[in-house]
């Protein structure tokens, strides 16, 4: 006579409680949410749409803008800037961004200058080109990039963690 040494049952036993109900579950999150109160920087990202970046606010940065021409949002220590993106240069099949010249200049005589900037590259993650990671180098700032979604979560985050004048971002819309 053989005996089973395992079960097949799918049956679980608990032998425990949980206070833990899907009804619950904001409350049980908001316990973990450390920066819950702390205070957001005044140029934070609410929305990212298709064509627009809307701010908490209200703020509304919308490429193109009513002359029909590409802009961006440069955010700067609480202040939210609309930047033509005229002269940006796209290479390999969009995938490489060198931002236009008059960006660059501003961050050459901004003072204090940020210690990183978060690039939103729009709808997919790019890469910066060459001129512009070095002149990035050369000012001593960092660059993180993605796409604008994520690039607005990460901005978020670290102005909320650090001050925002020791982040900055650019970001590009979705639809560029």
């Amino acid at each position: 006579m053989q005996r089973r040494l395992f079960s097949t049952s799918s049956r679980v036993w608990r032998h425990y409680t949980t206070t833990f109900k899907a009804s619950n579950l904001g409350q049980n999150l908001a316990k973990y949410d450390i920066y819950a109160l702390a205070e957001k920087p005044e140029n934070n990202v609410e929305m990212v749409s298709n064509d627009s970046i809307v701010f908490s606010s209200l703020k509304v940065v919308k490429s193109p803008n009513n002359e029909g021409i590409p802009v961006c949002a440069l955010l700067l220590s609480n202040q939210i800037f609309e930047v033509s993106l005229e002269g940006t240069e796209f290479h390999h099949k969009g995938v490489v961004v060198e931002l236009p010249s008059t960006i660059m200049e501003l961050f050459s005589i901004i003072y204090p200058k940020p210690e990183l900037v978060v690039l939103g590259m729009g709808s997919k993650s790019r890469m910066i080109g060459p001129k512009t990671k070095t002149k990035f180098n050369e000012l001593g700032i960092r660059v993180e990039t993605g796409d604008t979604k994520s690039s607005a979560l990460s901005y978020d985050l670290l102005a909320t963690e650090r001050s925002p004048a020791l982040v900055s971002a650019i970001m590009l819309p979705p639809n560029i």
